[in-house]
């Protein structure tokens, strides 16, 4: 795994922290981040389905308008869109989740968010999904406005964000979760699904 990029940005009024992550599922080494005393949801360690809750239109507004706003910038660029995986989404979720319960706890250059377990998402990606390769965008701040729009610029411009974004996945996973302070956090999952994968899904799909 490349070495994780960490900047603190201000973008439109919105102090954003961000960090990007890559794997091409060989990485063994552990977390950056695994001294870091933190807490594991058992639905994280499980994969088990988000609960419902009252916030949960909210979360999926946010997650349909920041997809909404990344296929755009990859059309504007000359990228198709990146097919939506439930799986990956999940992962997604789950992990700005387990940032909002952490906060504070991180020590890799930012408080608030982290990579931390991102070779465990790679591996349950590999096994559960057929991924051939992963990367990870994350951000988390006080936003003030529109949220999507922020978040993408804040990732646009930072290269290994952007790079990430620019690249021929087939495959993408979009969490948002706004924590009781306000805080935002984001969790963008891109993958690499292999084309026997890829076959065997679509075989599925027609039944």
């Amino acid at each position: 795994m490349k070495a994780n990029q960490l900047s603190h940005l201000l973008v439109a009024g919105a102090a954003l922290f961000l960090t990007s992550c890559a794997s091409d599922l060989d990485v063994t080494s552990s977390s950056p981040g695994t001294k870091t005393k933190v807490s594991m949801s058992s639905s994280q360690a499980s994969g088990a389905e988000d609960t419902p809750s009252k916030s949960s239109a909210s979360k999926s507004r946010l997650v349909k308008d920041l997809d909404s706003s990344i296929d755009n910038y990859r059309r504007s660029i000359g990228r198709k869109p990146i097919p939506r995986h439930r799986g990956l989404d999940r992962l997604a979720q789950e992990h700005c989740e387990f940032m909002a319960r952490n906060k504070g706890k991180f020590t890799l250059g930012s408080e608030i968010i982290s990579h931390y377990g991102f070779e465990e998402r790679a591996f349950l990606a590999e096994q559960r999904y057929g991924m051939a390769s992963l990367a990870e965008n994350v951000a988390g701040g006080v936003i003030q406005g529109d949220v999507s729009s922020q978040l993408l610029q804040a990732w646009k411009k930072s290269s290994d964000h952007n790079y990430n974004l620019k690249q021929d996945w087939n495959a993408t996973g979009i969490g948002v979760h706004v924590a009781p302070d306000g805080t935002v956090y984001a969790t963008q999952i891109f993958g690499l699904q292999g084309m026997s994968q890829m076959a065997l899904t679509d075989r599925f799909r027609q039944f």
